[in-house]
């Protein structure tokens, strides 16, 4: 053997211990698939047709808006929320939000609201506004029927009875 045909083996046998723990220098080629859920893959494909057809868009955007504006605005029963005069500082701001407070107690806890508010305070405005009640027949009310511990029956004010049934969001002063 000669002395470079020697030396070539050498070097390749060192090369080739060394490729198995370094990467080589052949490269592979690099997939170029992309692993999306079909939600994203879908959000992307409108994008491209928007993009493409910014047009058509336009216009089936004009007709979504004409639709909504034709619409009536309208809130599911019993919503109750905060109007923009709520959030104003002033005087009257504090008593809306208690008043508030104090119907829809009324309305889901009557043994709480009588005890809370009516008889320790003395604030039945919400029954008195809701039944067309003086303050003393709601405080009759409240402490011979709602918070009595008895077992006999006790007057119940036909005002009462007259929303006897009527679901809890239909009962507003």
């Amino acid at each position: 053997m000669s002395r470079y045909t020697s030396r070539a083996i050498l070097i390749a046998a060192a090369m080739a211990t060394a490729s198995a723990f370094a990467p080589s220098g052949v490269t592979s080629r690099i997939s170029s698939e992309l692993h999306l859920d079909n939600h994203i893959a879908d959000m992307i494909d409108h994008e491209v047709d928007r993009l493409q057809n910014i047009g058509l868009w336009r216009q089936k955007e004009a007709e979504k808006h004409k639709k909504w504006a034709e619409m009536e605005p309208s809130l599911p029963k019993g919503f109750d929320f905060n109007t923009v005069t709520e959030f104003q500082p002033n005087s009257d701001a504090a008593k809306k939000i208690q008043m508030r407070k104090d119907r829809r107690m009324a309305r889901d806890d009557p043994m709480r609201y009588c005890a809370d508010r009516c008889v320790s305070t003395g604030n039945c405005q919400v029954w008195e506004d809701m039944f067309d009640l003086s303050a003393k027949e709601v405080m009759a009310f409240c402490e011979e029927c709602v918070l009595s511990e008895e077992e006999e029956p006790c007057d119940v004010p036909e005002k009462f009875l007259d929303n006897a049934g009527k679901n809890s969001w239909e009962l507003r002063p």
